[in-house]
């Protein structure tokens, strides 16, 4: 994201947990001279977020576009074998972190121009279309990003805000591994591509990256 967005010109406020090991953020950084903001956060630390917040505000006073793309899966044990401790760590981080991200930013979001919140979800989210058993944690971590972020999409639509779940499809990262069917910049491109052309009618859906509607 930050380097397509970057190579269109775009001004990004790019975070992460530990931006000394961020290698490739900053020499997209140095690449992009002026145009990207490397910062630190912890997407599960309230403190964390409010200080990126107070690090980005002092750059900006609006932002147009949050990407909350911050994920992780574990093995949960499976039934009989269910470890709650790593199911609760996987719903915090996929459900209720970008809930604390989006809270926090959200006055720099409202003062921003028609903006937009995305959820990074996953097919694996789509109670519809589950179909056969895998993992409890993941798929009903991403099951709950949903239902949030369509709750909030109605929450902040009054202020002209436009929020919405969208799935990367299965791409080739290191979540997803080699065997994925797509690659980052077909996704990427992809994704950004609905971005663009989101309206306020499109408030509160699940797509895919291809810009189709998922079923929820």
């Amino acid at each position: 994201f930050v380097r397509h967005m970057a190579a269109r010109g775009e001004r990004v406020f790019a975070t992460c947990r530990v931006p000394d090991d961020a290698n490739d953020l900053h020499a997209l950084s140095r690449a992009y001279d002026g145009q990207i903001s490397i910062h630190q956060l912890d997407i599960t630390d309230v403190d964390s977020i409010a200080a990126s917040v107070a690090a980005v505000s002092a750059e900006t006073d609006a932002l147009d576009l949050l990407i909350n793309n911050g994920a992780i899966t574990m093995p949960d044990g499976g039934l009989g074998h269910i470890d709650p401790a790593v199911m609760q760590t996987v719903l915090t981080v996929n459900a209720i972190a970008p809930m604390l991200v989006t809270e926090q930013y959200l006055p720099l979001l409202t003062a921003g121009d028609q903006s937009k919140i995305i959820n990074i979800s996953s097919g694996a989210g789509s109670i519809t279309n589950r179909n056969s058993a895998r993992s409890y944690s993941y798929g009903g971590s991403k099951a709950a990003l949903n239902y949030f972020t369509r709750n909030l999409a109605h929450e902040v639509q009054g202020e002209g805000i436009i929020a919405i779940a969208l799935t990367p499809g299965w791409v080739r990262t290191d979540m997803g591994g080699s065997d994925a069917e797509i690659e980052v910049d077909e996704s990427v491109a992809g994704m950004l591509t609905v971005i663009d052309g989101l309206t306020m009618d499109d408030t509160s859906e699940f797509f895919n990256y291809t810009g189709e509607h998922v079923a929820w």
